[in-house]
């Protein structure tokens, strides 16, 4: 060994020193993002009680347009039913005697949903949830129950009426139309013959007071008018007969190929949420609007929840869900507790979307991590989660869905992705009831005010819904979690059998009708219970003191290094 390698040795050996230290300190230093699958808290469920908006609510937007894009034919069948093959599921029934929730935005009446019934509005005080002023309650619930049409069988009359579009709470309603005035008229009896020459007449009396010698001659005609601000009553012609033409039967709309995937169930509108409404105070108190408003939402989804299961839904869809930071999650324990007394208590199917990134302009909608093969012990990747995703994160109650193309492709760039994605279904190409009147859509209001066919995980959930309610139609018997367990067996797996983005899978309604599964599966599912529901803290701020101790025994080795070496050089010096 020469001399420089002499003198340079010590250094290296102090380089190396300074990387274990550095890297051992990162070894040990904790994820930012690390996560746990939540707890809940039974005691938390909230009371049931007559829905009603949590605070005085008001519009400060008008309703969502919709429309029809260019060149649609409706009579071909949309793209997304040519994987599902409603036809042949269809052998072993349509969903009669299965009632299904949904919880959005409500749903307004149609013909073509002749089973709809109201349910509550959290949204306007006084409302039964059959009103959508957004147009994306409607879409769910007309992709879950939209009858089909033939052109040959009428429609029968829907439960209720369609309500009119609300305005802004700024903006005078409109003015109610003009009252129709109806005139009927009764031709006149035909002149009486002359009258024979008799007695002059009587002379005058009192005024207003007939003699009693004067006797009337000819005959009196009797006319009713009739108006609708005044009546006079009048004892209405004899020898006039208008007999009442019946009205036509109203022709049968024409054909298309559009239809929900369980036509026969009872649909339940719950309105629960709206972008058209906010709170009037948004800006009292301390808390960000923002924030305030998303927790009031996940408060109402709880009461929502809890209501859907107490009015005997047999599968509850939950299409509107709200996105949060994983550091800076929102207090859930009712809607945690909800969502276990639906599931285990009622028995209640829940299907919540997996939701959309950046839906609405919401930022906290930020996709998650892909999966890490390099962390074996966390196959879901619990541990990189960055956006929690409610209600679909309590996955030991909740089936949550994610988007596929209708070629089935994952969405990747839209659909959320989490480890409590359990399954998938189409969101794309998708045709829905108008909810303004009796025909069809395919285009809603997008941003900048444009016409743009939507996407996304809401109505993939409401598929995966219809499908649900086609099983318990068939397989009463199981319950809600062997109903679960029966669509993510049978659903069509990616290569590596369940991931992030698909869960298990794409959703197969024929091989969920007719698999024979060896093993059902438990009755009621892994539950992870303890009070109160666990929230992720914020990480403490770092422990700096290990850092700066091995800072300073780094700087000592140098010292020492730096000493060891002077002193070397020295004593050659004297050497020579």
């Amino acid at each position: 060994m020469n001399r420089r390698t002499r003198l340079l040795a010590p250094m290296f050996s102090a380089v190396a020193v300074v990387s274990l230290v550095a890297t051992s300190t990162l070894w040990g230093a904790p994820s930012a993002r690390a996560i746990e699958p939540p707890s809940v808290d039974p005691g938390a469920l909230p009371p049931d009680g007559p829905p009603s908006p949590p605070e005085p609510m008001r519009q400060g937007a008008y309703c969502t347009r919709v429309a029809t894009l260019p060149d649609t034919d409706y009579r071909v069948q949309p793209r997304y039913m040519d994987m599902l093959n409603l036809p042949e599921a269809w052998r072993w029934g349509r969903g009669a005697g299965v009632k299904v929730a949904v919880i959005d935005t409500g749903v307004s009446p149609h013909p073509r949903l002749p089973n709809l019934i109201g349910g509550g509005d959290y949204v306007m005080e006084g409302g039964d949830g059959l009103s959508d002023c957004d147009a994306h309650g409607t879409w769910v619930a007309s992709l879950i129950a939209a009858a089909p049409m033939d052109g040959k069988t009428p429609l029968p009359p829907p439960r209720e009426s369609r309500r009119p579009d609300t305005v802004p709470t700024s903006e005078a309603p409109p003015p109610p139309p003009p009252p129709q005035t109806v005139i009927v008229q009764v031709p006149s009896p035909p002149p009486p013959p002359p009258a024979p020459a008799g007695p002059p007449p009587p002379p005058p009396g009192e005024p207003g007071v007939a003699p009693s010698s004067w006797q009337p001659t000819g005959t009196t005609v009797r006319v009713q008018a009739v108006s609708n601000r005044f009546t006079i009553p009048q004892a209405p012609v004899d020898d006039v007969d208008v007999p009442a033409e019946p009205a036509p039967p109203p022709p049968a709309p024409p054909a298309d190929g559009f239809s929900g995937v369980a036509p026969d169930v009872e649909l339940i509108s719950i309105r629960q949420s709206s972008k058209a409404f906010s709170p009037k105070d948004a800006f009292s108190g301390d808390q960000d609007p923002a924030t305030r408003k998303k927790a009031g939402d996940i408060q109402t989804m709880a009461r929502a929840v809890r209501h859907a299961a107490d009015m005997g839904a047999q599968v509850i869809n939950i299409s509107a869900v709200s996105c949060m930071n994983a550091l800076n999650v929102i207090d859930q324990a009712a809607l945690g507790a909800a969502l276990r007394y639906a599931a285990v208590d009622k028995n209640a199917v829940i299907v919540a979307a997996a939701g959309n990134t950046g839906s609405g302009g919401n930022t906290d909608c930020e996709q998650n991590p892909p999966y890490n093969p390099m962390t074996p012990n966390d196959p879901r990747n619990w541990g990189q989660v960055k956006t929690v995703v409610t209600p679909a994160w309590f996955d030991q109650y909740v089936l949550t869905v994610g988007a596929v193309d209708s070629a089935g492709n994952p969405l990747i760039d839209l659909s959320v992705a989490g480890p409590w994605v359990g399954i998938a279904a189409p969101g794309t190409d998708v045709v829905s009831l108008s909810p303004r009147d009796d025909g069809l859509i395919n285009a809603t209001e997008g941003r900048d005010n444009a016409m743009v066919a939507p996407a996304g995980t809401s109505f993939s959930a409401a598929i995966v819904s219809g499908v649900a309610a086609l099983v318990r139609a068939k397989y009463p018997e199981l319950t809600a979690h062997q109903v679960i367990n029966r669509l993510i067996s049978t659903a069509r797996p990616p290569a590596r059998g369940v991931d992030n983005q698909i869960g298990h899978g794409i959703v197969d309604p024929v091989a969920a009708l007719t698999w024979d599964l060896k093993d059902p599966g438990a009755r009621v599912g892994p539950e992870r219970l303890s009070s109160p529901l666990f929230i992720p803290p914020a990480p403490p701020p770092r422990n700096m003191t290990p850092v700066w101790v091995a800072l300073g025994g780094i700087g000592g080795v140098i010292a020492l290094c730096v000493i060891t070496v002077g002193l070397t050089a020295i004593r050659s010096r004297r050497v020579r």
